[in-house]
């Protein structure tokens, strides 16, 4: 294991189709075309963007909590794509060094759904986490309609530990939420049994 992370420069990840880069300026159209999209928001707790100012809130928001140390975000950008445009984002929203733990979350253009490219970002992010954040333990918490993204963290490994009832409140009504978790040993257990099938 590497020295932890300590934020300083932005790291970026690759994966076979991906770079995860850090999020920039020159993102702000990209950002706001991707929660400006009703379907994509629909299941999170970021209202949907009406402008343009939406977004650039948004990149001073992620800005910042980098700078304070307490979370990473990168935008998910296709190999070989000009200025590597931003077709989602994904990160984590909570770290906490004193356990060992962290929250994920994820969101990606509608036009790149169904295509893998979300699963493989995310499976990024974990490696990140427990080589380079020496994280023990990963968390999402996952609407109870949103079966996309219950299926991308079933795929990478997550366990189900239960329903939150009412968990979440946004969007004037309060929300169930599925809560999964993933350990370091089990995802190197099953990264372990992968490779050798």
């Amino acid at each position: 294991m590497t020295d932890q992370f300590n934020f300083g420069p932005f790291p970026r990840l690759q994966t076979k189709r991906l770079m995860l880069r850090e999020i920039t300026w020159n993102d702000i159209p990209a950002l706001y075309r991707l929660f400006s999209d009703p379907i994509v928001t629909r299941y999170n707790d970021v209202a949907t963007f009406n402008s343009r100012h939406d977004a650039e809130n948004l990149f001073h928001f992620l800005q910042d909590r980098y700078r304070r140390r307490v979370g990473i975000r990168w935008a998910v950008t296709l190999k070989g794509t000009p200025a590597a445009q931003l077709i989602g984002t994904c990160g984590y929203n909570i770290w906490s060094r004193h356990n060992n733990c962290g929250e994920i979350g994820y969101d990606l253009m509608r036009s790149y759904w169904n295509q893998g490219y979300i699963t493989e970002a995310v499976e990024a992010i974990l490696r990140f986490g427990f080589q380079q954040m020496a994280l023990n333990r990963i968390e999402a918490d996952v609407m109870r309609d949103n079966l996309a993204s219950r299926r991308v963290l079933e795929k990478l490994g997550f366990q189900l530990e239960g329903v939150l009832r009412q968990r979440g409140y946004w969007k004037g009504t309060y929300h169930d939420l599925y809560f999964y978790s993933l350990l370091h040993h089990d995802f190197y257990k099953d990264s372990a049994e992968a490779a050798a099938e």
